[in-house]
């Protein structure tokens, strides 16, 4: 081997060295015009966390009602709740419920889930998706069919 530095061989075991802002592998008569690098210490590896579940899937198949706040008033009335009661049962604001039966905020899926199972009614839908055209097996993908190309003006 080598050294990067002065350009004569190594003779023993080579010095990885800081010099100049680069890492050089040098001799040990030229490791004193740097300082010398740091084994690499064996981290420990840490278990790796589950993966949150995607919610942003389940919120593209699912499209709230548009009449909801009305839904959500006559489902509270039938059942003879006040909008107080029915903020203490889910937990959340009664200024939240006013403003959800006004129509002047929507319910957050986790909100709409606690409203559905108490009331029991349906705030979410889900929307049908529609299916891709099938390509024949021989297909290719090609740069062209993915890229999206910009018009030079």
């Amino acid at each position: 081997m080598i050294c990067e530095l002065c350009g004569k061989p190594i003779i023993g075991k080579p010095i990885k060295s800081w010099i100049e802002g680069a890492q050089l592998t040098v001799c040990h008569r030229c490791s004193r015009y740097g300082s010398t690098v740091k084994p690499a210490t064996q981290r420990a590896t840490l278990q790796q966390l589950p993966k949150r579940r995607e919610v942003r899937t389940e919120l593209e198949n699912m499209v709230l009602v548009g009449n909801y706040n009305v839904l959500i008033r006559q489902a509270r009335e039938s059942m003879g709740l006040t909008q107080e009661d029915l903020a203490r049962l889910i937990g959340e604001k009664e200024s939240i419920i006013r403003r959800l039966e006004s129509g002047r905020m929507t319910p957050t899926l986790e909100l709409a889930k606690k409203l559905e199972r108490l009331l029991k009614i349906k705030l979410y839908e889900e929307v049908r998706q529609e299916q891709e055209v099938p390509r024949p097996q021989n297909f290719e993908l090609t740069l062209g069919d993915v890229a999206v190309i910009r018009e030079r003006k």
